[in-house]
């Protein structure tokens, strides 16, 4: 189980890394959207759609939006650059959806009749993927190098590791026990600590404007990161516990779903995409 976890992280890094980095911008948009569109298949398990023609419905659904929001950034093989503006509201949309997730988690279970049937947790899909799906394409645009969004995935990797180690270690506190309760503050801050490390040499090599880095502008980048990957994970978690399920899917071997993996950058994409654009 571990080797066959460690190897996929691996194989997952190696092609994502190439993925980022060696495509073009429309090359990379479509990856980006059939990887996007897989998690739909998962999200529609998380709503409670049980029969395949139901999530498969669901999926052309979500390709539908992918196509007109393709045609509304002006997406195309020859573009170099997107609708900039539309692209912002679309991540202030996702920021928005995402700093009023606390108030969903914080409420459950008591008041979970509110989201809970599966066209509510399909619209919460929609709110969690298509800003997502657009912060991945942005950063490509803003910065066709691809480091950018290299920096936010490892910055998440980081804070999630440092976050399982001193949580491990050190960790009493729990922080949403009812959601997931190996979870503790100790290990928040671990994971702060991990992300600002790895943060402060990276920064300088990552970000195209290198004469804005500045230690306010990496806090706000750190605390960003770890607050939303947490509640993108705790969000994942909970709909999980809604539906008495361990993992999202079974398509990667020794991780579950793709879901499982990418919980927490869901969340950190659209709120550190615009933090990446207007601070550096």
């Amino acid at each position: 189980m571990l080797a066959d976890r460690i190897r996929t992280a691996l194989i997952l890094a190696i092609v994502f890394v190439l993925i980022s980095t060696q495509s073009s911008t429309f090359l990379f948009s479509i990856i980006i959207s059939v990887t996007i569109i897989f998690m739909g298949w998962e999200w529609a398990a998380l709503a409670g759609f049980a029969s395949n023609s139901l999530k498969i419905l669901w999926m052309i659904c979500l390709s539908i939006l992918l196509a007109l929001a393709y045609l509304a950034l002006g997406i195309t093989s020859l573009s170099s650059d997107i609708n900039i503006w539309l692209g912002i509201y679309i991540l202030i949309f996702g920021a928005l959806f995402w700093t009023c997730c606390p108030l969903i988690l914080y409420a459950y279970p008591e008041y979970s009749a509110i989201w809970n049937t599966r066209y509510r947790i399909s619209a919460l899909g929609i709110f969690a993927l298509i800003p997502a799906w657009c912060g991945m394409i942005f950063l490509k645009y803003f910065d066709s190098s691809g480091l950018l969004i290299l920096l936010l995935v490892i910055l998440v990797a980081a804070a999630d590791i440092g976050a399982y180690f001193s949580g491990k270690a050190f960790g009493r506190r729990k922080l949403a026990l009812k959601l997931s309760p190996n979870k503790t503050w100790e290990g928040v801050l671990g994971g702060f600590v991990s992300c600002s490390a790895i943060a402060i040499p990276l920064a300088f090599y990552f970000i195209p404007d290198v004469e804005r880095v500045n230690a306010v502008s990496l806090l706000l980048l750190n605390v960003t990161v770890v607050f939303f990957s947490i509640i993108g994970d705790l969000l994942e978690s909970m709909l999980k516990r809604n539906q008495g399920v361990k993992d999202s899917g079974s398509l990667l071997p020794g991780h579950g779903g793709i879901l499982d993996r990418v919980d927490g950058l869901l969340a950190v994409i659209p709120c550190c995409s615009l933090v990446l654009y207007f601070i550096f």
